[in-house]
């Protein structure tokens, strides 16, 4: 029986939304265009977080140490993938590997270019490593030898995807042999080209542009087991006051900061769209109550109950903002899928508008603010209605 005055309850209504159809669009246009940006400003917080984190935790440091002025570049690099080059001297590696808290310490130097034969890989940023001391790539090979021989190189997932276009790889002006490819890391190390560091003496100071032998570009630090890296940290400091120190929590902080800003605004717009959303859907159920009040008059004198009459209408209101909730999630979806691909940070993270369990979360807390905002502007009016004598309903209609 309740399931039967469920299904009369949504015909009805049904046919009250189409009665009058372009007005009802009007409504669930706004719900949706107010579901839409709550959908992109949550995915788009929630991709950018999850990049800095993933990536911060993908290359298997817990400490990580630029030179003081470096520490924007080395988060470019790290969360951007853009090729970034700095030095420090290779002391500071030297004294800090010895602390009795870390427990592994490599550093990797950046060069300027990577050329080819006949052409060069955009993006490309060579990168010299300890094998020795390594554990920041070697996780991540997915083809080739664990060790590399003289004149051998591994590539980044990016550069091996564009392997193709080199017919004979030299790295300046030295011909390397390239014998395997990483896994894709969303991280900078995508774009890499790996040599070995015996490798780099073989090459001119005037070939690798600002590098100086004794120099190094970063350093990564993994802690020992039940040590916090704030402790090392601390140690560090001590040891050497003068470089740029970041914990997986500090990368990305700059990053951070300006989110906090882009959310703001994407929170000021949310909150005028739904005052927005709210009035249209007042105005919208008070003028559908001052055209139907003789049809709710009529229904009233034949036995139905003021519950019924909110029944119906809150159902109105409840398919006009449910349909447009629906069409919001999906413009959200498509908006930050359309609109990632501007944005560096978001170009690897093709999974922000897939079908997650996050996603759908997100999805559907969008969709019930669409739809309780506009049931909340529709109440009053349909309250008011249902409340009506029914002899006055039909008299003043």
């Amino acid at each position: 029986m309740k399931t039967r005055n469920a299904h009369t309850i949504i015909a009805i209504a049904w046919k009250g939304v189409t009665r009058k159809l372009f007005r009802n669009l009007v409504l669930m246009l706004a719900v949706a265009l107010l579901v839409a940006l709550l959908t992109f400003a949550m995915l788009f917080n929630k991709a950018v977080e999850d990049d800095i984190e993933s990536a911060s935790k993908r290359l298997g440091a817990d400490i990580v140490i630029v030179p003081v002025e470096a520490k924007g570049s080395a988060e470019e690099f790290i969360l951007e993938s853009k090729v970034k080059s700095f030095y420090m001297d290779k002391f500071v590696f030297d004294d800090i590997s010895e602390l009795p808290d870390i427990k592994q310490a490599t550093y990797h130097i950046y060069l300027n270019t990577l050329s080819s034969g006949c052409c060069s890989i955009d993006e490309g940023q060579v990168i010299v490593f300890d094998q020795d001391k390594d554990f920041v790539i070697a996780p991540w090979l997915e083809v080739g030898p664990k060790r590399l021989e003289p004149g051998q190189v591994y590539v980044g997932s990016y550069v091996n995807e564009y392997l193709g276009l080199i017919n004979t790889a030299s790295l300046f002006g030295k011909g390397v042999k390239v014998v395997g490819h990483l896994k894709q890391t969303s991280t900078g190390l995508d774009h890499g080209v790996f040599m070995r560091m015996d490798d780099l003496s073989k090459i001119s100071p005037e070939a690798t542009g600002g590098y100086k032998p004794g120099k190094i570009s970063i350093i990564f630090i993994k802690v020992k087991d039940g040590v916090l890296p704030s402790k090392v940290v601390a140690e560090i400091r001590k040891v050497n006051p003068t470089v740029g120190v970041m914990t997986r929590g500090d990368i990305g902080a700059d990053v951070r900061n300006t989110l906090k800003d882009i959310l703001r605004v994407f929170s000021i717009t949310i909150l005028i769209s739904s005052l927005l959303a709210l009035l249209l859907a007042w105005s919208t159920f008070t003028v559908l109550a001052n055209e139907r009040r003789r049809e709710v008059g009529i229904l009233r004198a034949i036995g139905a109950h003021q519950i019924h009459i909110m029944k119906i209408f809150l159902a109105e209101a409840l398919l006009i903002s449910g349909m447009g909730g629906i069409a919001g999630v999906v413009m959200g979806h498509s908006l930050i899928h359309y609109l990632g691909k501007d944005f560096t940070l978001l170009r690897t993270l093709g999974a922000v508008s897939t079908f997650t369990a996050g996603n759908i979360t997100i999805g559907l807390i969008a969709m019930g603010v669409g739809i309780a905002i506009c049931l909340i502007g529709a109440a009053i009016p349909i309250l008011r209605l249902a409340r009506m004598e029914p002899l006055l309903a039909i008299k003043d209609a």
